[in-house]
């Protein structure tokens, strides 16, 4: 599965966030919170529903460097279980009441999605006759650009884990982790051999609370003694965790629905994380119809076929995606147009920095065309808001509108404006501000130099 990939385009902007109001018919935020913890008596280690059981790394450069597990089992549908130091798990205590629905729907979205007798518009299925193990595929029809599935993260590590501790400790502490959740086989059932049993509270050693010698988290030894424990937990993240931030912290992050979806090089769908980074959304690319495969890419979209080939043996298989199973001269003319896509943005921004403006517009409408021969629509974000800046620059304001607005309406489409009001209007100034853009006295960027801020 993913290590990370949400879409190609490098544009930045402030993505607003709504939040969802109940109405009297439908209380929307219930339908991912397990009703588990309102009236339940609060732990003594509140937010966190056991004891921190923590690790001292005794390796250099994190000699005394301490990690530990934090688990709530009132976040989310399945229970949240943190792997970090103690001041970043701090941090992280404001995310614990993070819902996919504020994030990514309006009221009105969310209430067609799960409201009385609505349907999911997925199913995860087993596609071994396809050679593919589980997948995920549409029970109706989606349509262009409609979030259809949102997840919430079961388990979240931090990336630098592995530089601090024995890869047996970090084993352990994922199987501990794991454990501590209130559906622990949400996560094991992911393994290509299922899993047996791990229903709610209790992990496959059948102890209660499922940690280690029957105790609720001592924060002392990793239990068993086992040098296989935790091989499970490890290979499950290995293959199906994303890469995420997390309080500021690069994190593995496993979304146990999300994690189901198969790769494609030329995908039908696309990820969006929260700002908090243990949320998550599908959303689609184009039409999807009922009974096809949804899939992600977990690479950068416009990569040629060696380098797809070459990053995708990080998660163990060869690709055989339509686009990677296209005839080899089909395959070399795409490759040609991905590497000439990639080398456009330094020679458009080199002869904008010279003067010839007029050039560099007619190669940015060129890769424009080789964007739409190669299907890989999102990334006309970054195209269209050059245009912009560089009719701008050119002194032609009308033009910086037209392909500013072209580039405003297709972040609003891929869900990089917020949701309902909160994306607010379209102004091309509102556009450059948040992207960077030509340098200038005035209006139309006289006299400045070409400069564009990617952040």
């Amino acid at each position: 599965m993913p290590s990370l990939t949400t879409t190609t385009t490098t544009l930045i902007l402030v993505a607003a966030s709504s939040v969802l109001a109940n109405t009297a018919l439908l209380n929307i935020p219930t339908l991912l919170q397990h009703p588990y913890s309102p009236q339940h008596p609060l732990s003594a280690h509140a937010p966190w529903s056991h004891p921190p059981h923590c690790t001292t790394s005794h390796r250099l450069p994190s000699l005394n460097q301490k990690f530990c597990i934090f688990t709530s089992k009132t976040t989310g549908p399945h229970g949240l279980s943190l792997i970090l130091q103690p001041q970043d798990a701090a941090r992280a205590t404001e995310h614990l009441d993070d819902s996919p629905l504020d994030t990514f729907l309006t009221q009105a979205q969310a209430e067609k999605l799960f409201g009385h007798g609505s349907e999911s518009p997925w199913q995860v299925v087993d596609m071994g006759k396809e050679g593919k193990g589980m997948g995920v595929k549409a029970t109706r029809r989606i349509k262009k650009y409609e979030t259809f599935m949102l997840d919430q993260a079961a388990l979240v590590i931090a990336e630098n884990i592995d530089e601090a501790l024995p890869p047996q400790t970090v084993r352990k502490m994922m199987r501990i982790a794991v454990e501590r959740l209130r559906v622990p086989g949400v996560v094991r059932g992911m393994s290509k051999g299922g899993y047996e049993g791990g229903g709610e509270g209790g992990g496959d050693r059948g102890d209660g609370e499922g940690d280690v010698g029957g105790k609720d988290g001592d924060g002392g030894g990793d239990g068993g003694g086992k040098d296989d424990e935790g091989r499970l937990e490890e290979a499950i993240m290995k293959t199906n965790a994303f890469g995420s931030t997390v309080a500021d912290v690069s994190a593995r992050t496993l979304f146990p629905d999300i994690s189901r979806i198969n790769h494609a090089c030329n995908p039908n769908s696309f990820v969006m994380f929260s700002r908090a980074g243990v949320s998550m959304a599908i959303k689609a690319y184009r039409d999807i119809e009922e009974g096809e495969e949804i899939s992600i890419s977990y690479l950068l979209l416009g990569i040629p076929s060696a380098q797809r080939a070459t990053q995708l043996q990080r998660w163990g298989f060869t690709c055989t995606c339509a686009l990677c199973s296209l005839p080899a001269p089909e395959k070399q003319a795409s490759d040609l147009r991905r590497v000439m896509i990639a080398q456009s943005e330094e020679k458009i921004i080199a002869l904008a920095e010279s003067g010839n403006i007029d050039e560099a517009i007619a190669l940015a409408h060129e890769a424009t065309h080789l964007i739409a021969d190669e299907q890989i629509h999102p990334m006309l974000t970054d195209e269209y808001s050059m245009l912009a800046m560089l009719y701008l620059e050119k002194g032609d304001r009308a033009q910086a509108e037209v392909y500013g607005r072209k580039a405003w309406s297709l972040l609003g489409d891929l869900g990089f404006l917020g949701t309902g009001d909160s994306m607010g209007e379209f102004t091309l100034d509102r556009l450059l501000g948040g992207i960077g853009g030509l340098g200038g006295d005035g209006e139309g960027g006289s006299g400045g130099k070409w400069r564009r801020r990617r952040e």
